[in-house]
Protein backbone atom coordinates (compact mmCIF):
# COMPACT_ATOMS: atom_id res chain seq x y z
CA UNK A 1 0.00 0.00 0.00
CA UNK A 2 2.99 2.01 0.78
CA UNK A 3 4.75 2.02 -2.47
CA UNK A 4 1.70 1.94 -4.67
CA UNK A 5 0.79 5.11 -3.62
CA UNK A 6 3.90 6.31 -3.10
CA UNK A 7 4.17 7.37 0.25
CA UNK A 8 7.40 7.08 2.94
CA UNK A 9 8.36 4.40 4.67
CA UNK A 10 7.96 5.92 8.47
CA UNK A 11 3.91 5.27 8.10
CA UNK A 12 4.21 1.41 8.06
CA UNK A 13 2.53 1.74 10.94
CA UNK A 14 -0.72 3.19 9.75
CA UNK A 15 -0.55 1.19 7.03
CA UNK A 16 -0.69 -2.27 8.88
CA UNK A 17 -3.50 -0.76 10.64
CA UNK A 18 -5.45 -0.26 8.36
CA UNK A 19 -4.99 -3.53 6.84
CA UNK A 20 -6.24 -5.37 10.32
CA UNK A 21 -9.13 -3.04 10.19
CA UNK A 22 -9.82 -3.62 6.73
CA UNK A 23 -9.43 -7.59 7.53
CA UNK A 24 -11.87 -7.22 10.50
CA UNK A 25 -14.10 -5.64 8.42
CA UNK A 26 -14.13 -8.26 5.55
CA UNK A 27 -16.25 -11.28 4.69
CA UNK A 28 -15.33 -14.79 5.68
CA UNK A 29 -16.50 -17.46 3.33
CA UNK A 30 -16.63 -20.10 6.53
CA UNK A 31 -19.12 -17.53 8.14
CA UNK A 32 -21.37 -17.92 4.77
CA UNK A 33 -19.48 -14.84 3.22
CA UNK A 34 -20.68 -11.83 5.50
CA UNK A 35 -18.31 -10.26 8.07
CA UNK A 36 -18.13 -11.05 11.93
CA UNK A 37 -19.64 -7.92 12.74
CA UNK A 38 -22.36 -9.26 10.75
CA UNK A 39 -22.38 -12.44 12.27
CA UNK A 40 -22.36 -11.35 16.01
CA UNK A 41 -25.13 -8.38 15.54
CA UNK A 42 -27.19 -9.23 12.21
CA UNK A 43 -26.91 -5.89 11.04
CA UNK A 44 -25.54 -5.03 7.59
CA UNK A 45 -22.05 -3.36 7.70
CA UNK A 46 -22.05 0.36 6.65
CA UNK A 47 -18.93 0.45 4.09
CA UNK A 48 -19.28 4.16 3.18
CA UNK A 49 -16.53 4.85 4.61
CA UNK A 50 -14.06 3.25 3.52
CA UNK A 51 -11.70 4.64 0.76
CA UNK A 52 -7.82 4.48 -0.61
CA UNK A 53 -5.05 4.46 0.89
CA UNK A 54 -2.76 7.21 0.50
CA UNK A 55 -5.53 9.26 -0.82
CA UNK A 56 -5.60 13.75 -1.16
CA UNK A 57 -7.59 14.86 1.56
CA UNK A 58 -8.15 18.56 1.69
CA UNK A 59 -9.11 19.67 5.29
CA UNK A 60 -10.81 22.98 6.08
CA UNK A 61 -9.05 25.40 8.52
CA UNK A 62 -10.94 27.27 11.13
CA UNK A 63 -10.73 31.11 11.30
CA UNK A 64 -8.90 30.72 15.05
CA UNK A 65 -6.06 28.61 13.43
CA UNK A 66 -4.83 30.79 10.36
CA UNK A 67 -3.98 34.66 9.93
CA UNK A 68 -6.10 36.83 7.57
CA UNK A 69 -4.00 35.88 3.99
CA UNK A 70 -3.44 32.08 4.87
CA UNK A 71 -5.07 29.52 2.99
CA UNK A 72 -7.94 28.40 3.94
CA UNK A 73 -7.43 24.55 3.11
CA UNK A 74 -4.28 21.73 3.74
CA UNK A 75 -3.34 19.59 1.58
CA UNK A 76 -2.97 16.23 3.59
CA UNK A 77 -3.00 12.11 3.13
CA UNK A 78 -5.00 9.85 4.33
CA UNK A 79 -3.45 6.80 5.77
CA UNK A 80 -5.96 4.88 8.18
CA UNK A 81 -9.18 5.10 9.78
CA UNK A 82 -11.06 5.22 13.56
CA UNK A 83 -13.53 2.93 15.66
CA UNK A 84 -16.19 5.49 15.00
CA UNK A 85 -17.02 5.94 11.15
CA UNK A 86 -16.00 8.72 8.60
CA UNK A 87 -13.08 9.97 11.62
CA UNK A 88 -9.93 9.40 9.76
CA UNK A 89 -6.37 9.36 10.47
CA UNK A 90 -4.55 11.76 8.22
CA UNK A 91 -1.05 12.80 7.65
CA UNK A 92 0.38 16.37 7.19
CA UNK A 93 4.07 15.93 5.45
CA UNK A 94 5.18 19.46 6.24
CA UNK A 95 4.69 18.86 9.96
CA UNK A 96 5.11 15.06 9.57
CA UNK A 97 2.23 14.37 12.10
CA UNK A 98 -0.64 12.57 11.87
CA UNK A 99 -4.11 13.36 13.48
CA UNK A 100 -8.01 12.29 13.36
CA UNK A 101 -9.83 14.21 11.10
CA UNK A 102 -13.61 14.31 10.12
CA UNK A 103 -14.01 17.46 7.81
CA UNK A 104 -12.40 16.47 5.07
CA UNK A 105 -12.70 16.14 1.21
CA UNK A 106 -11.40 13.27 -0.91
CA UNK A 107 -9.30 13.60 -3.69
CA UNK A 108 -9.76 9.41 -4.58
CA UNK A 109 -9.37 10.17 -8.49
CA UNK A 110 -5.28 11.06 -8.13
CA UNK A 111 -4.97 7.88 -5.88
CA UNK A 112 -6.47 5.74 -8.60
CA UNK A 113 -4.45 7.55 -10.98
CA UNK A 114 -1.32 7.10 -9.06
CA UNK A 115 -2.23 3.46 -8.30
CA UNK A 116 -3.09 2.26 -12.19
CA UNK A 117 0.49 4.40 -13.17
CA UNK A 118 2.23 2.04 -10.86
CA UNK A 119 0.49 -1.23 -12.22
CA UNK A 120 1.36 -0.28 -15.52
CA UNK A 121 4.89 0.32 -14.69
CA UNK A 122 5.25 -2.74 -12.25
CA UNK A 123 3.92 -4.89 -15.24
CA UNK A 124 6.27 -3.04 -18.48
CA UNK A 125 9.23 -4.17 -15.42
CA UNK A 126 7.75 -7.45 -15.04
CA UNK A 127 8.02 -8.05 -19.23
CA UNK A 128 11.84 -6.70 -19.37
CA UNK A 129 13.27 -8.85 -16.88
CA UNK A 130 11.18 -12.21 -17.39
CA UNK A 131 12.94 -14.62 -19.72
CA UNK A 132 12.36 -15.13 -22.86
CA UNK A 133 12.33 -18.03 -25.06
CA UNK A 134 14.92 -17.81 -27.97
CA UNK A 135 13.70 -19.40 -31.09
CA UNK A 136 15.99 -22.47 -31.18
CA UNK A 137 17.45 -22.86 -34.54
CA UNK A 138 16.37 -26.29 -36.37
CA UNK A 139 19.18 -28.05 -37.35
CA UNK A 140 19.17 -29.87 -40.33
CA UNK A 141 19.85 -33.99 -40.35
CA UNK A 142 23.03 -34.59 -42.57
CA UNK A 143 22.47 -36.32 -45.56
CA UNK A 144 23.48 -39.62 -45.74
Amino acid sequence: MLHDQRLRLHSWVEACNTMVYLNNMSAYWILGIITPDEAFSARKLDVSHFRIFGASIYCHVSKESRKNIELTIELWVFVGYRETPHNYHVYFQSLTMIVVRMDVKFDEDKAMRCSLERELQISQEEDILAPKEEPHDVVEKPQV
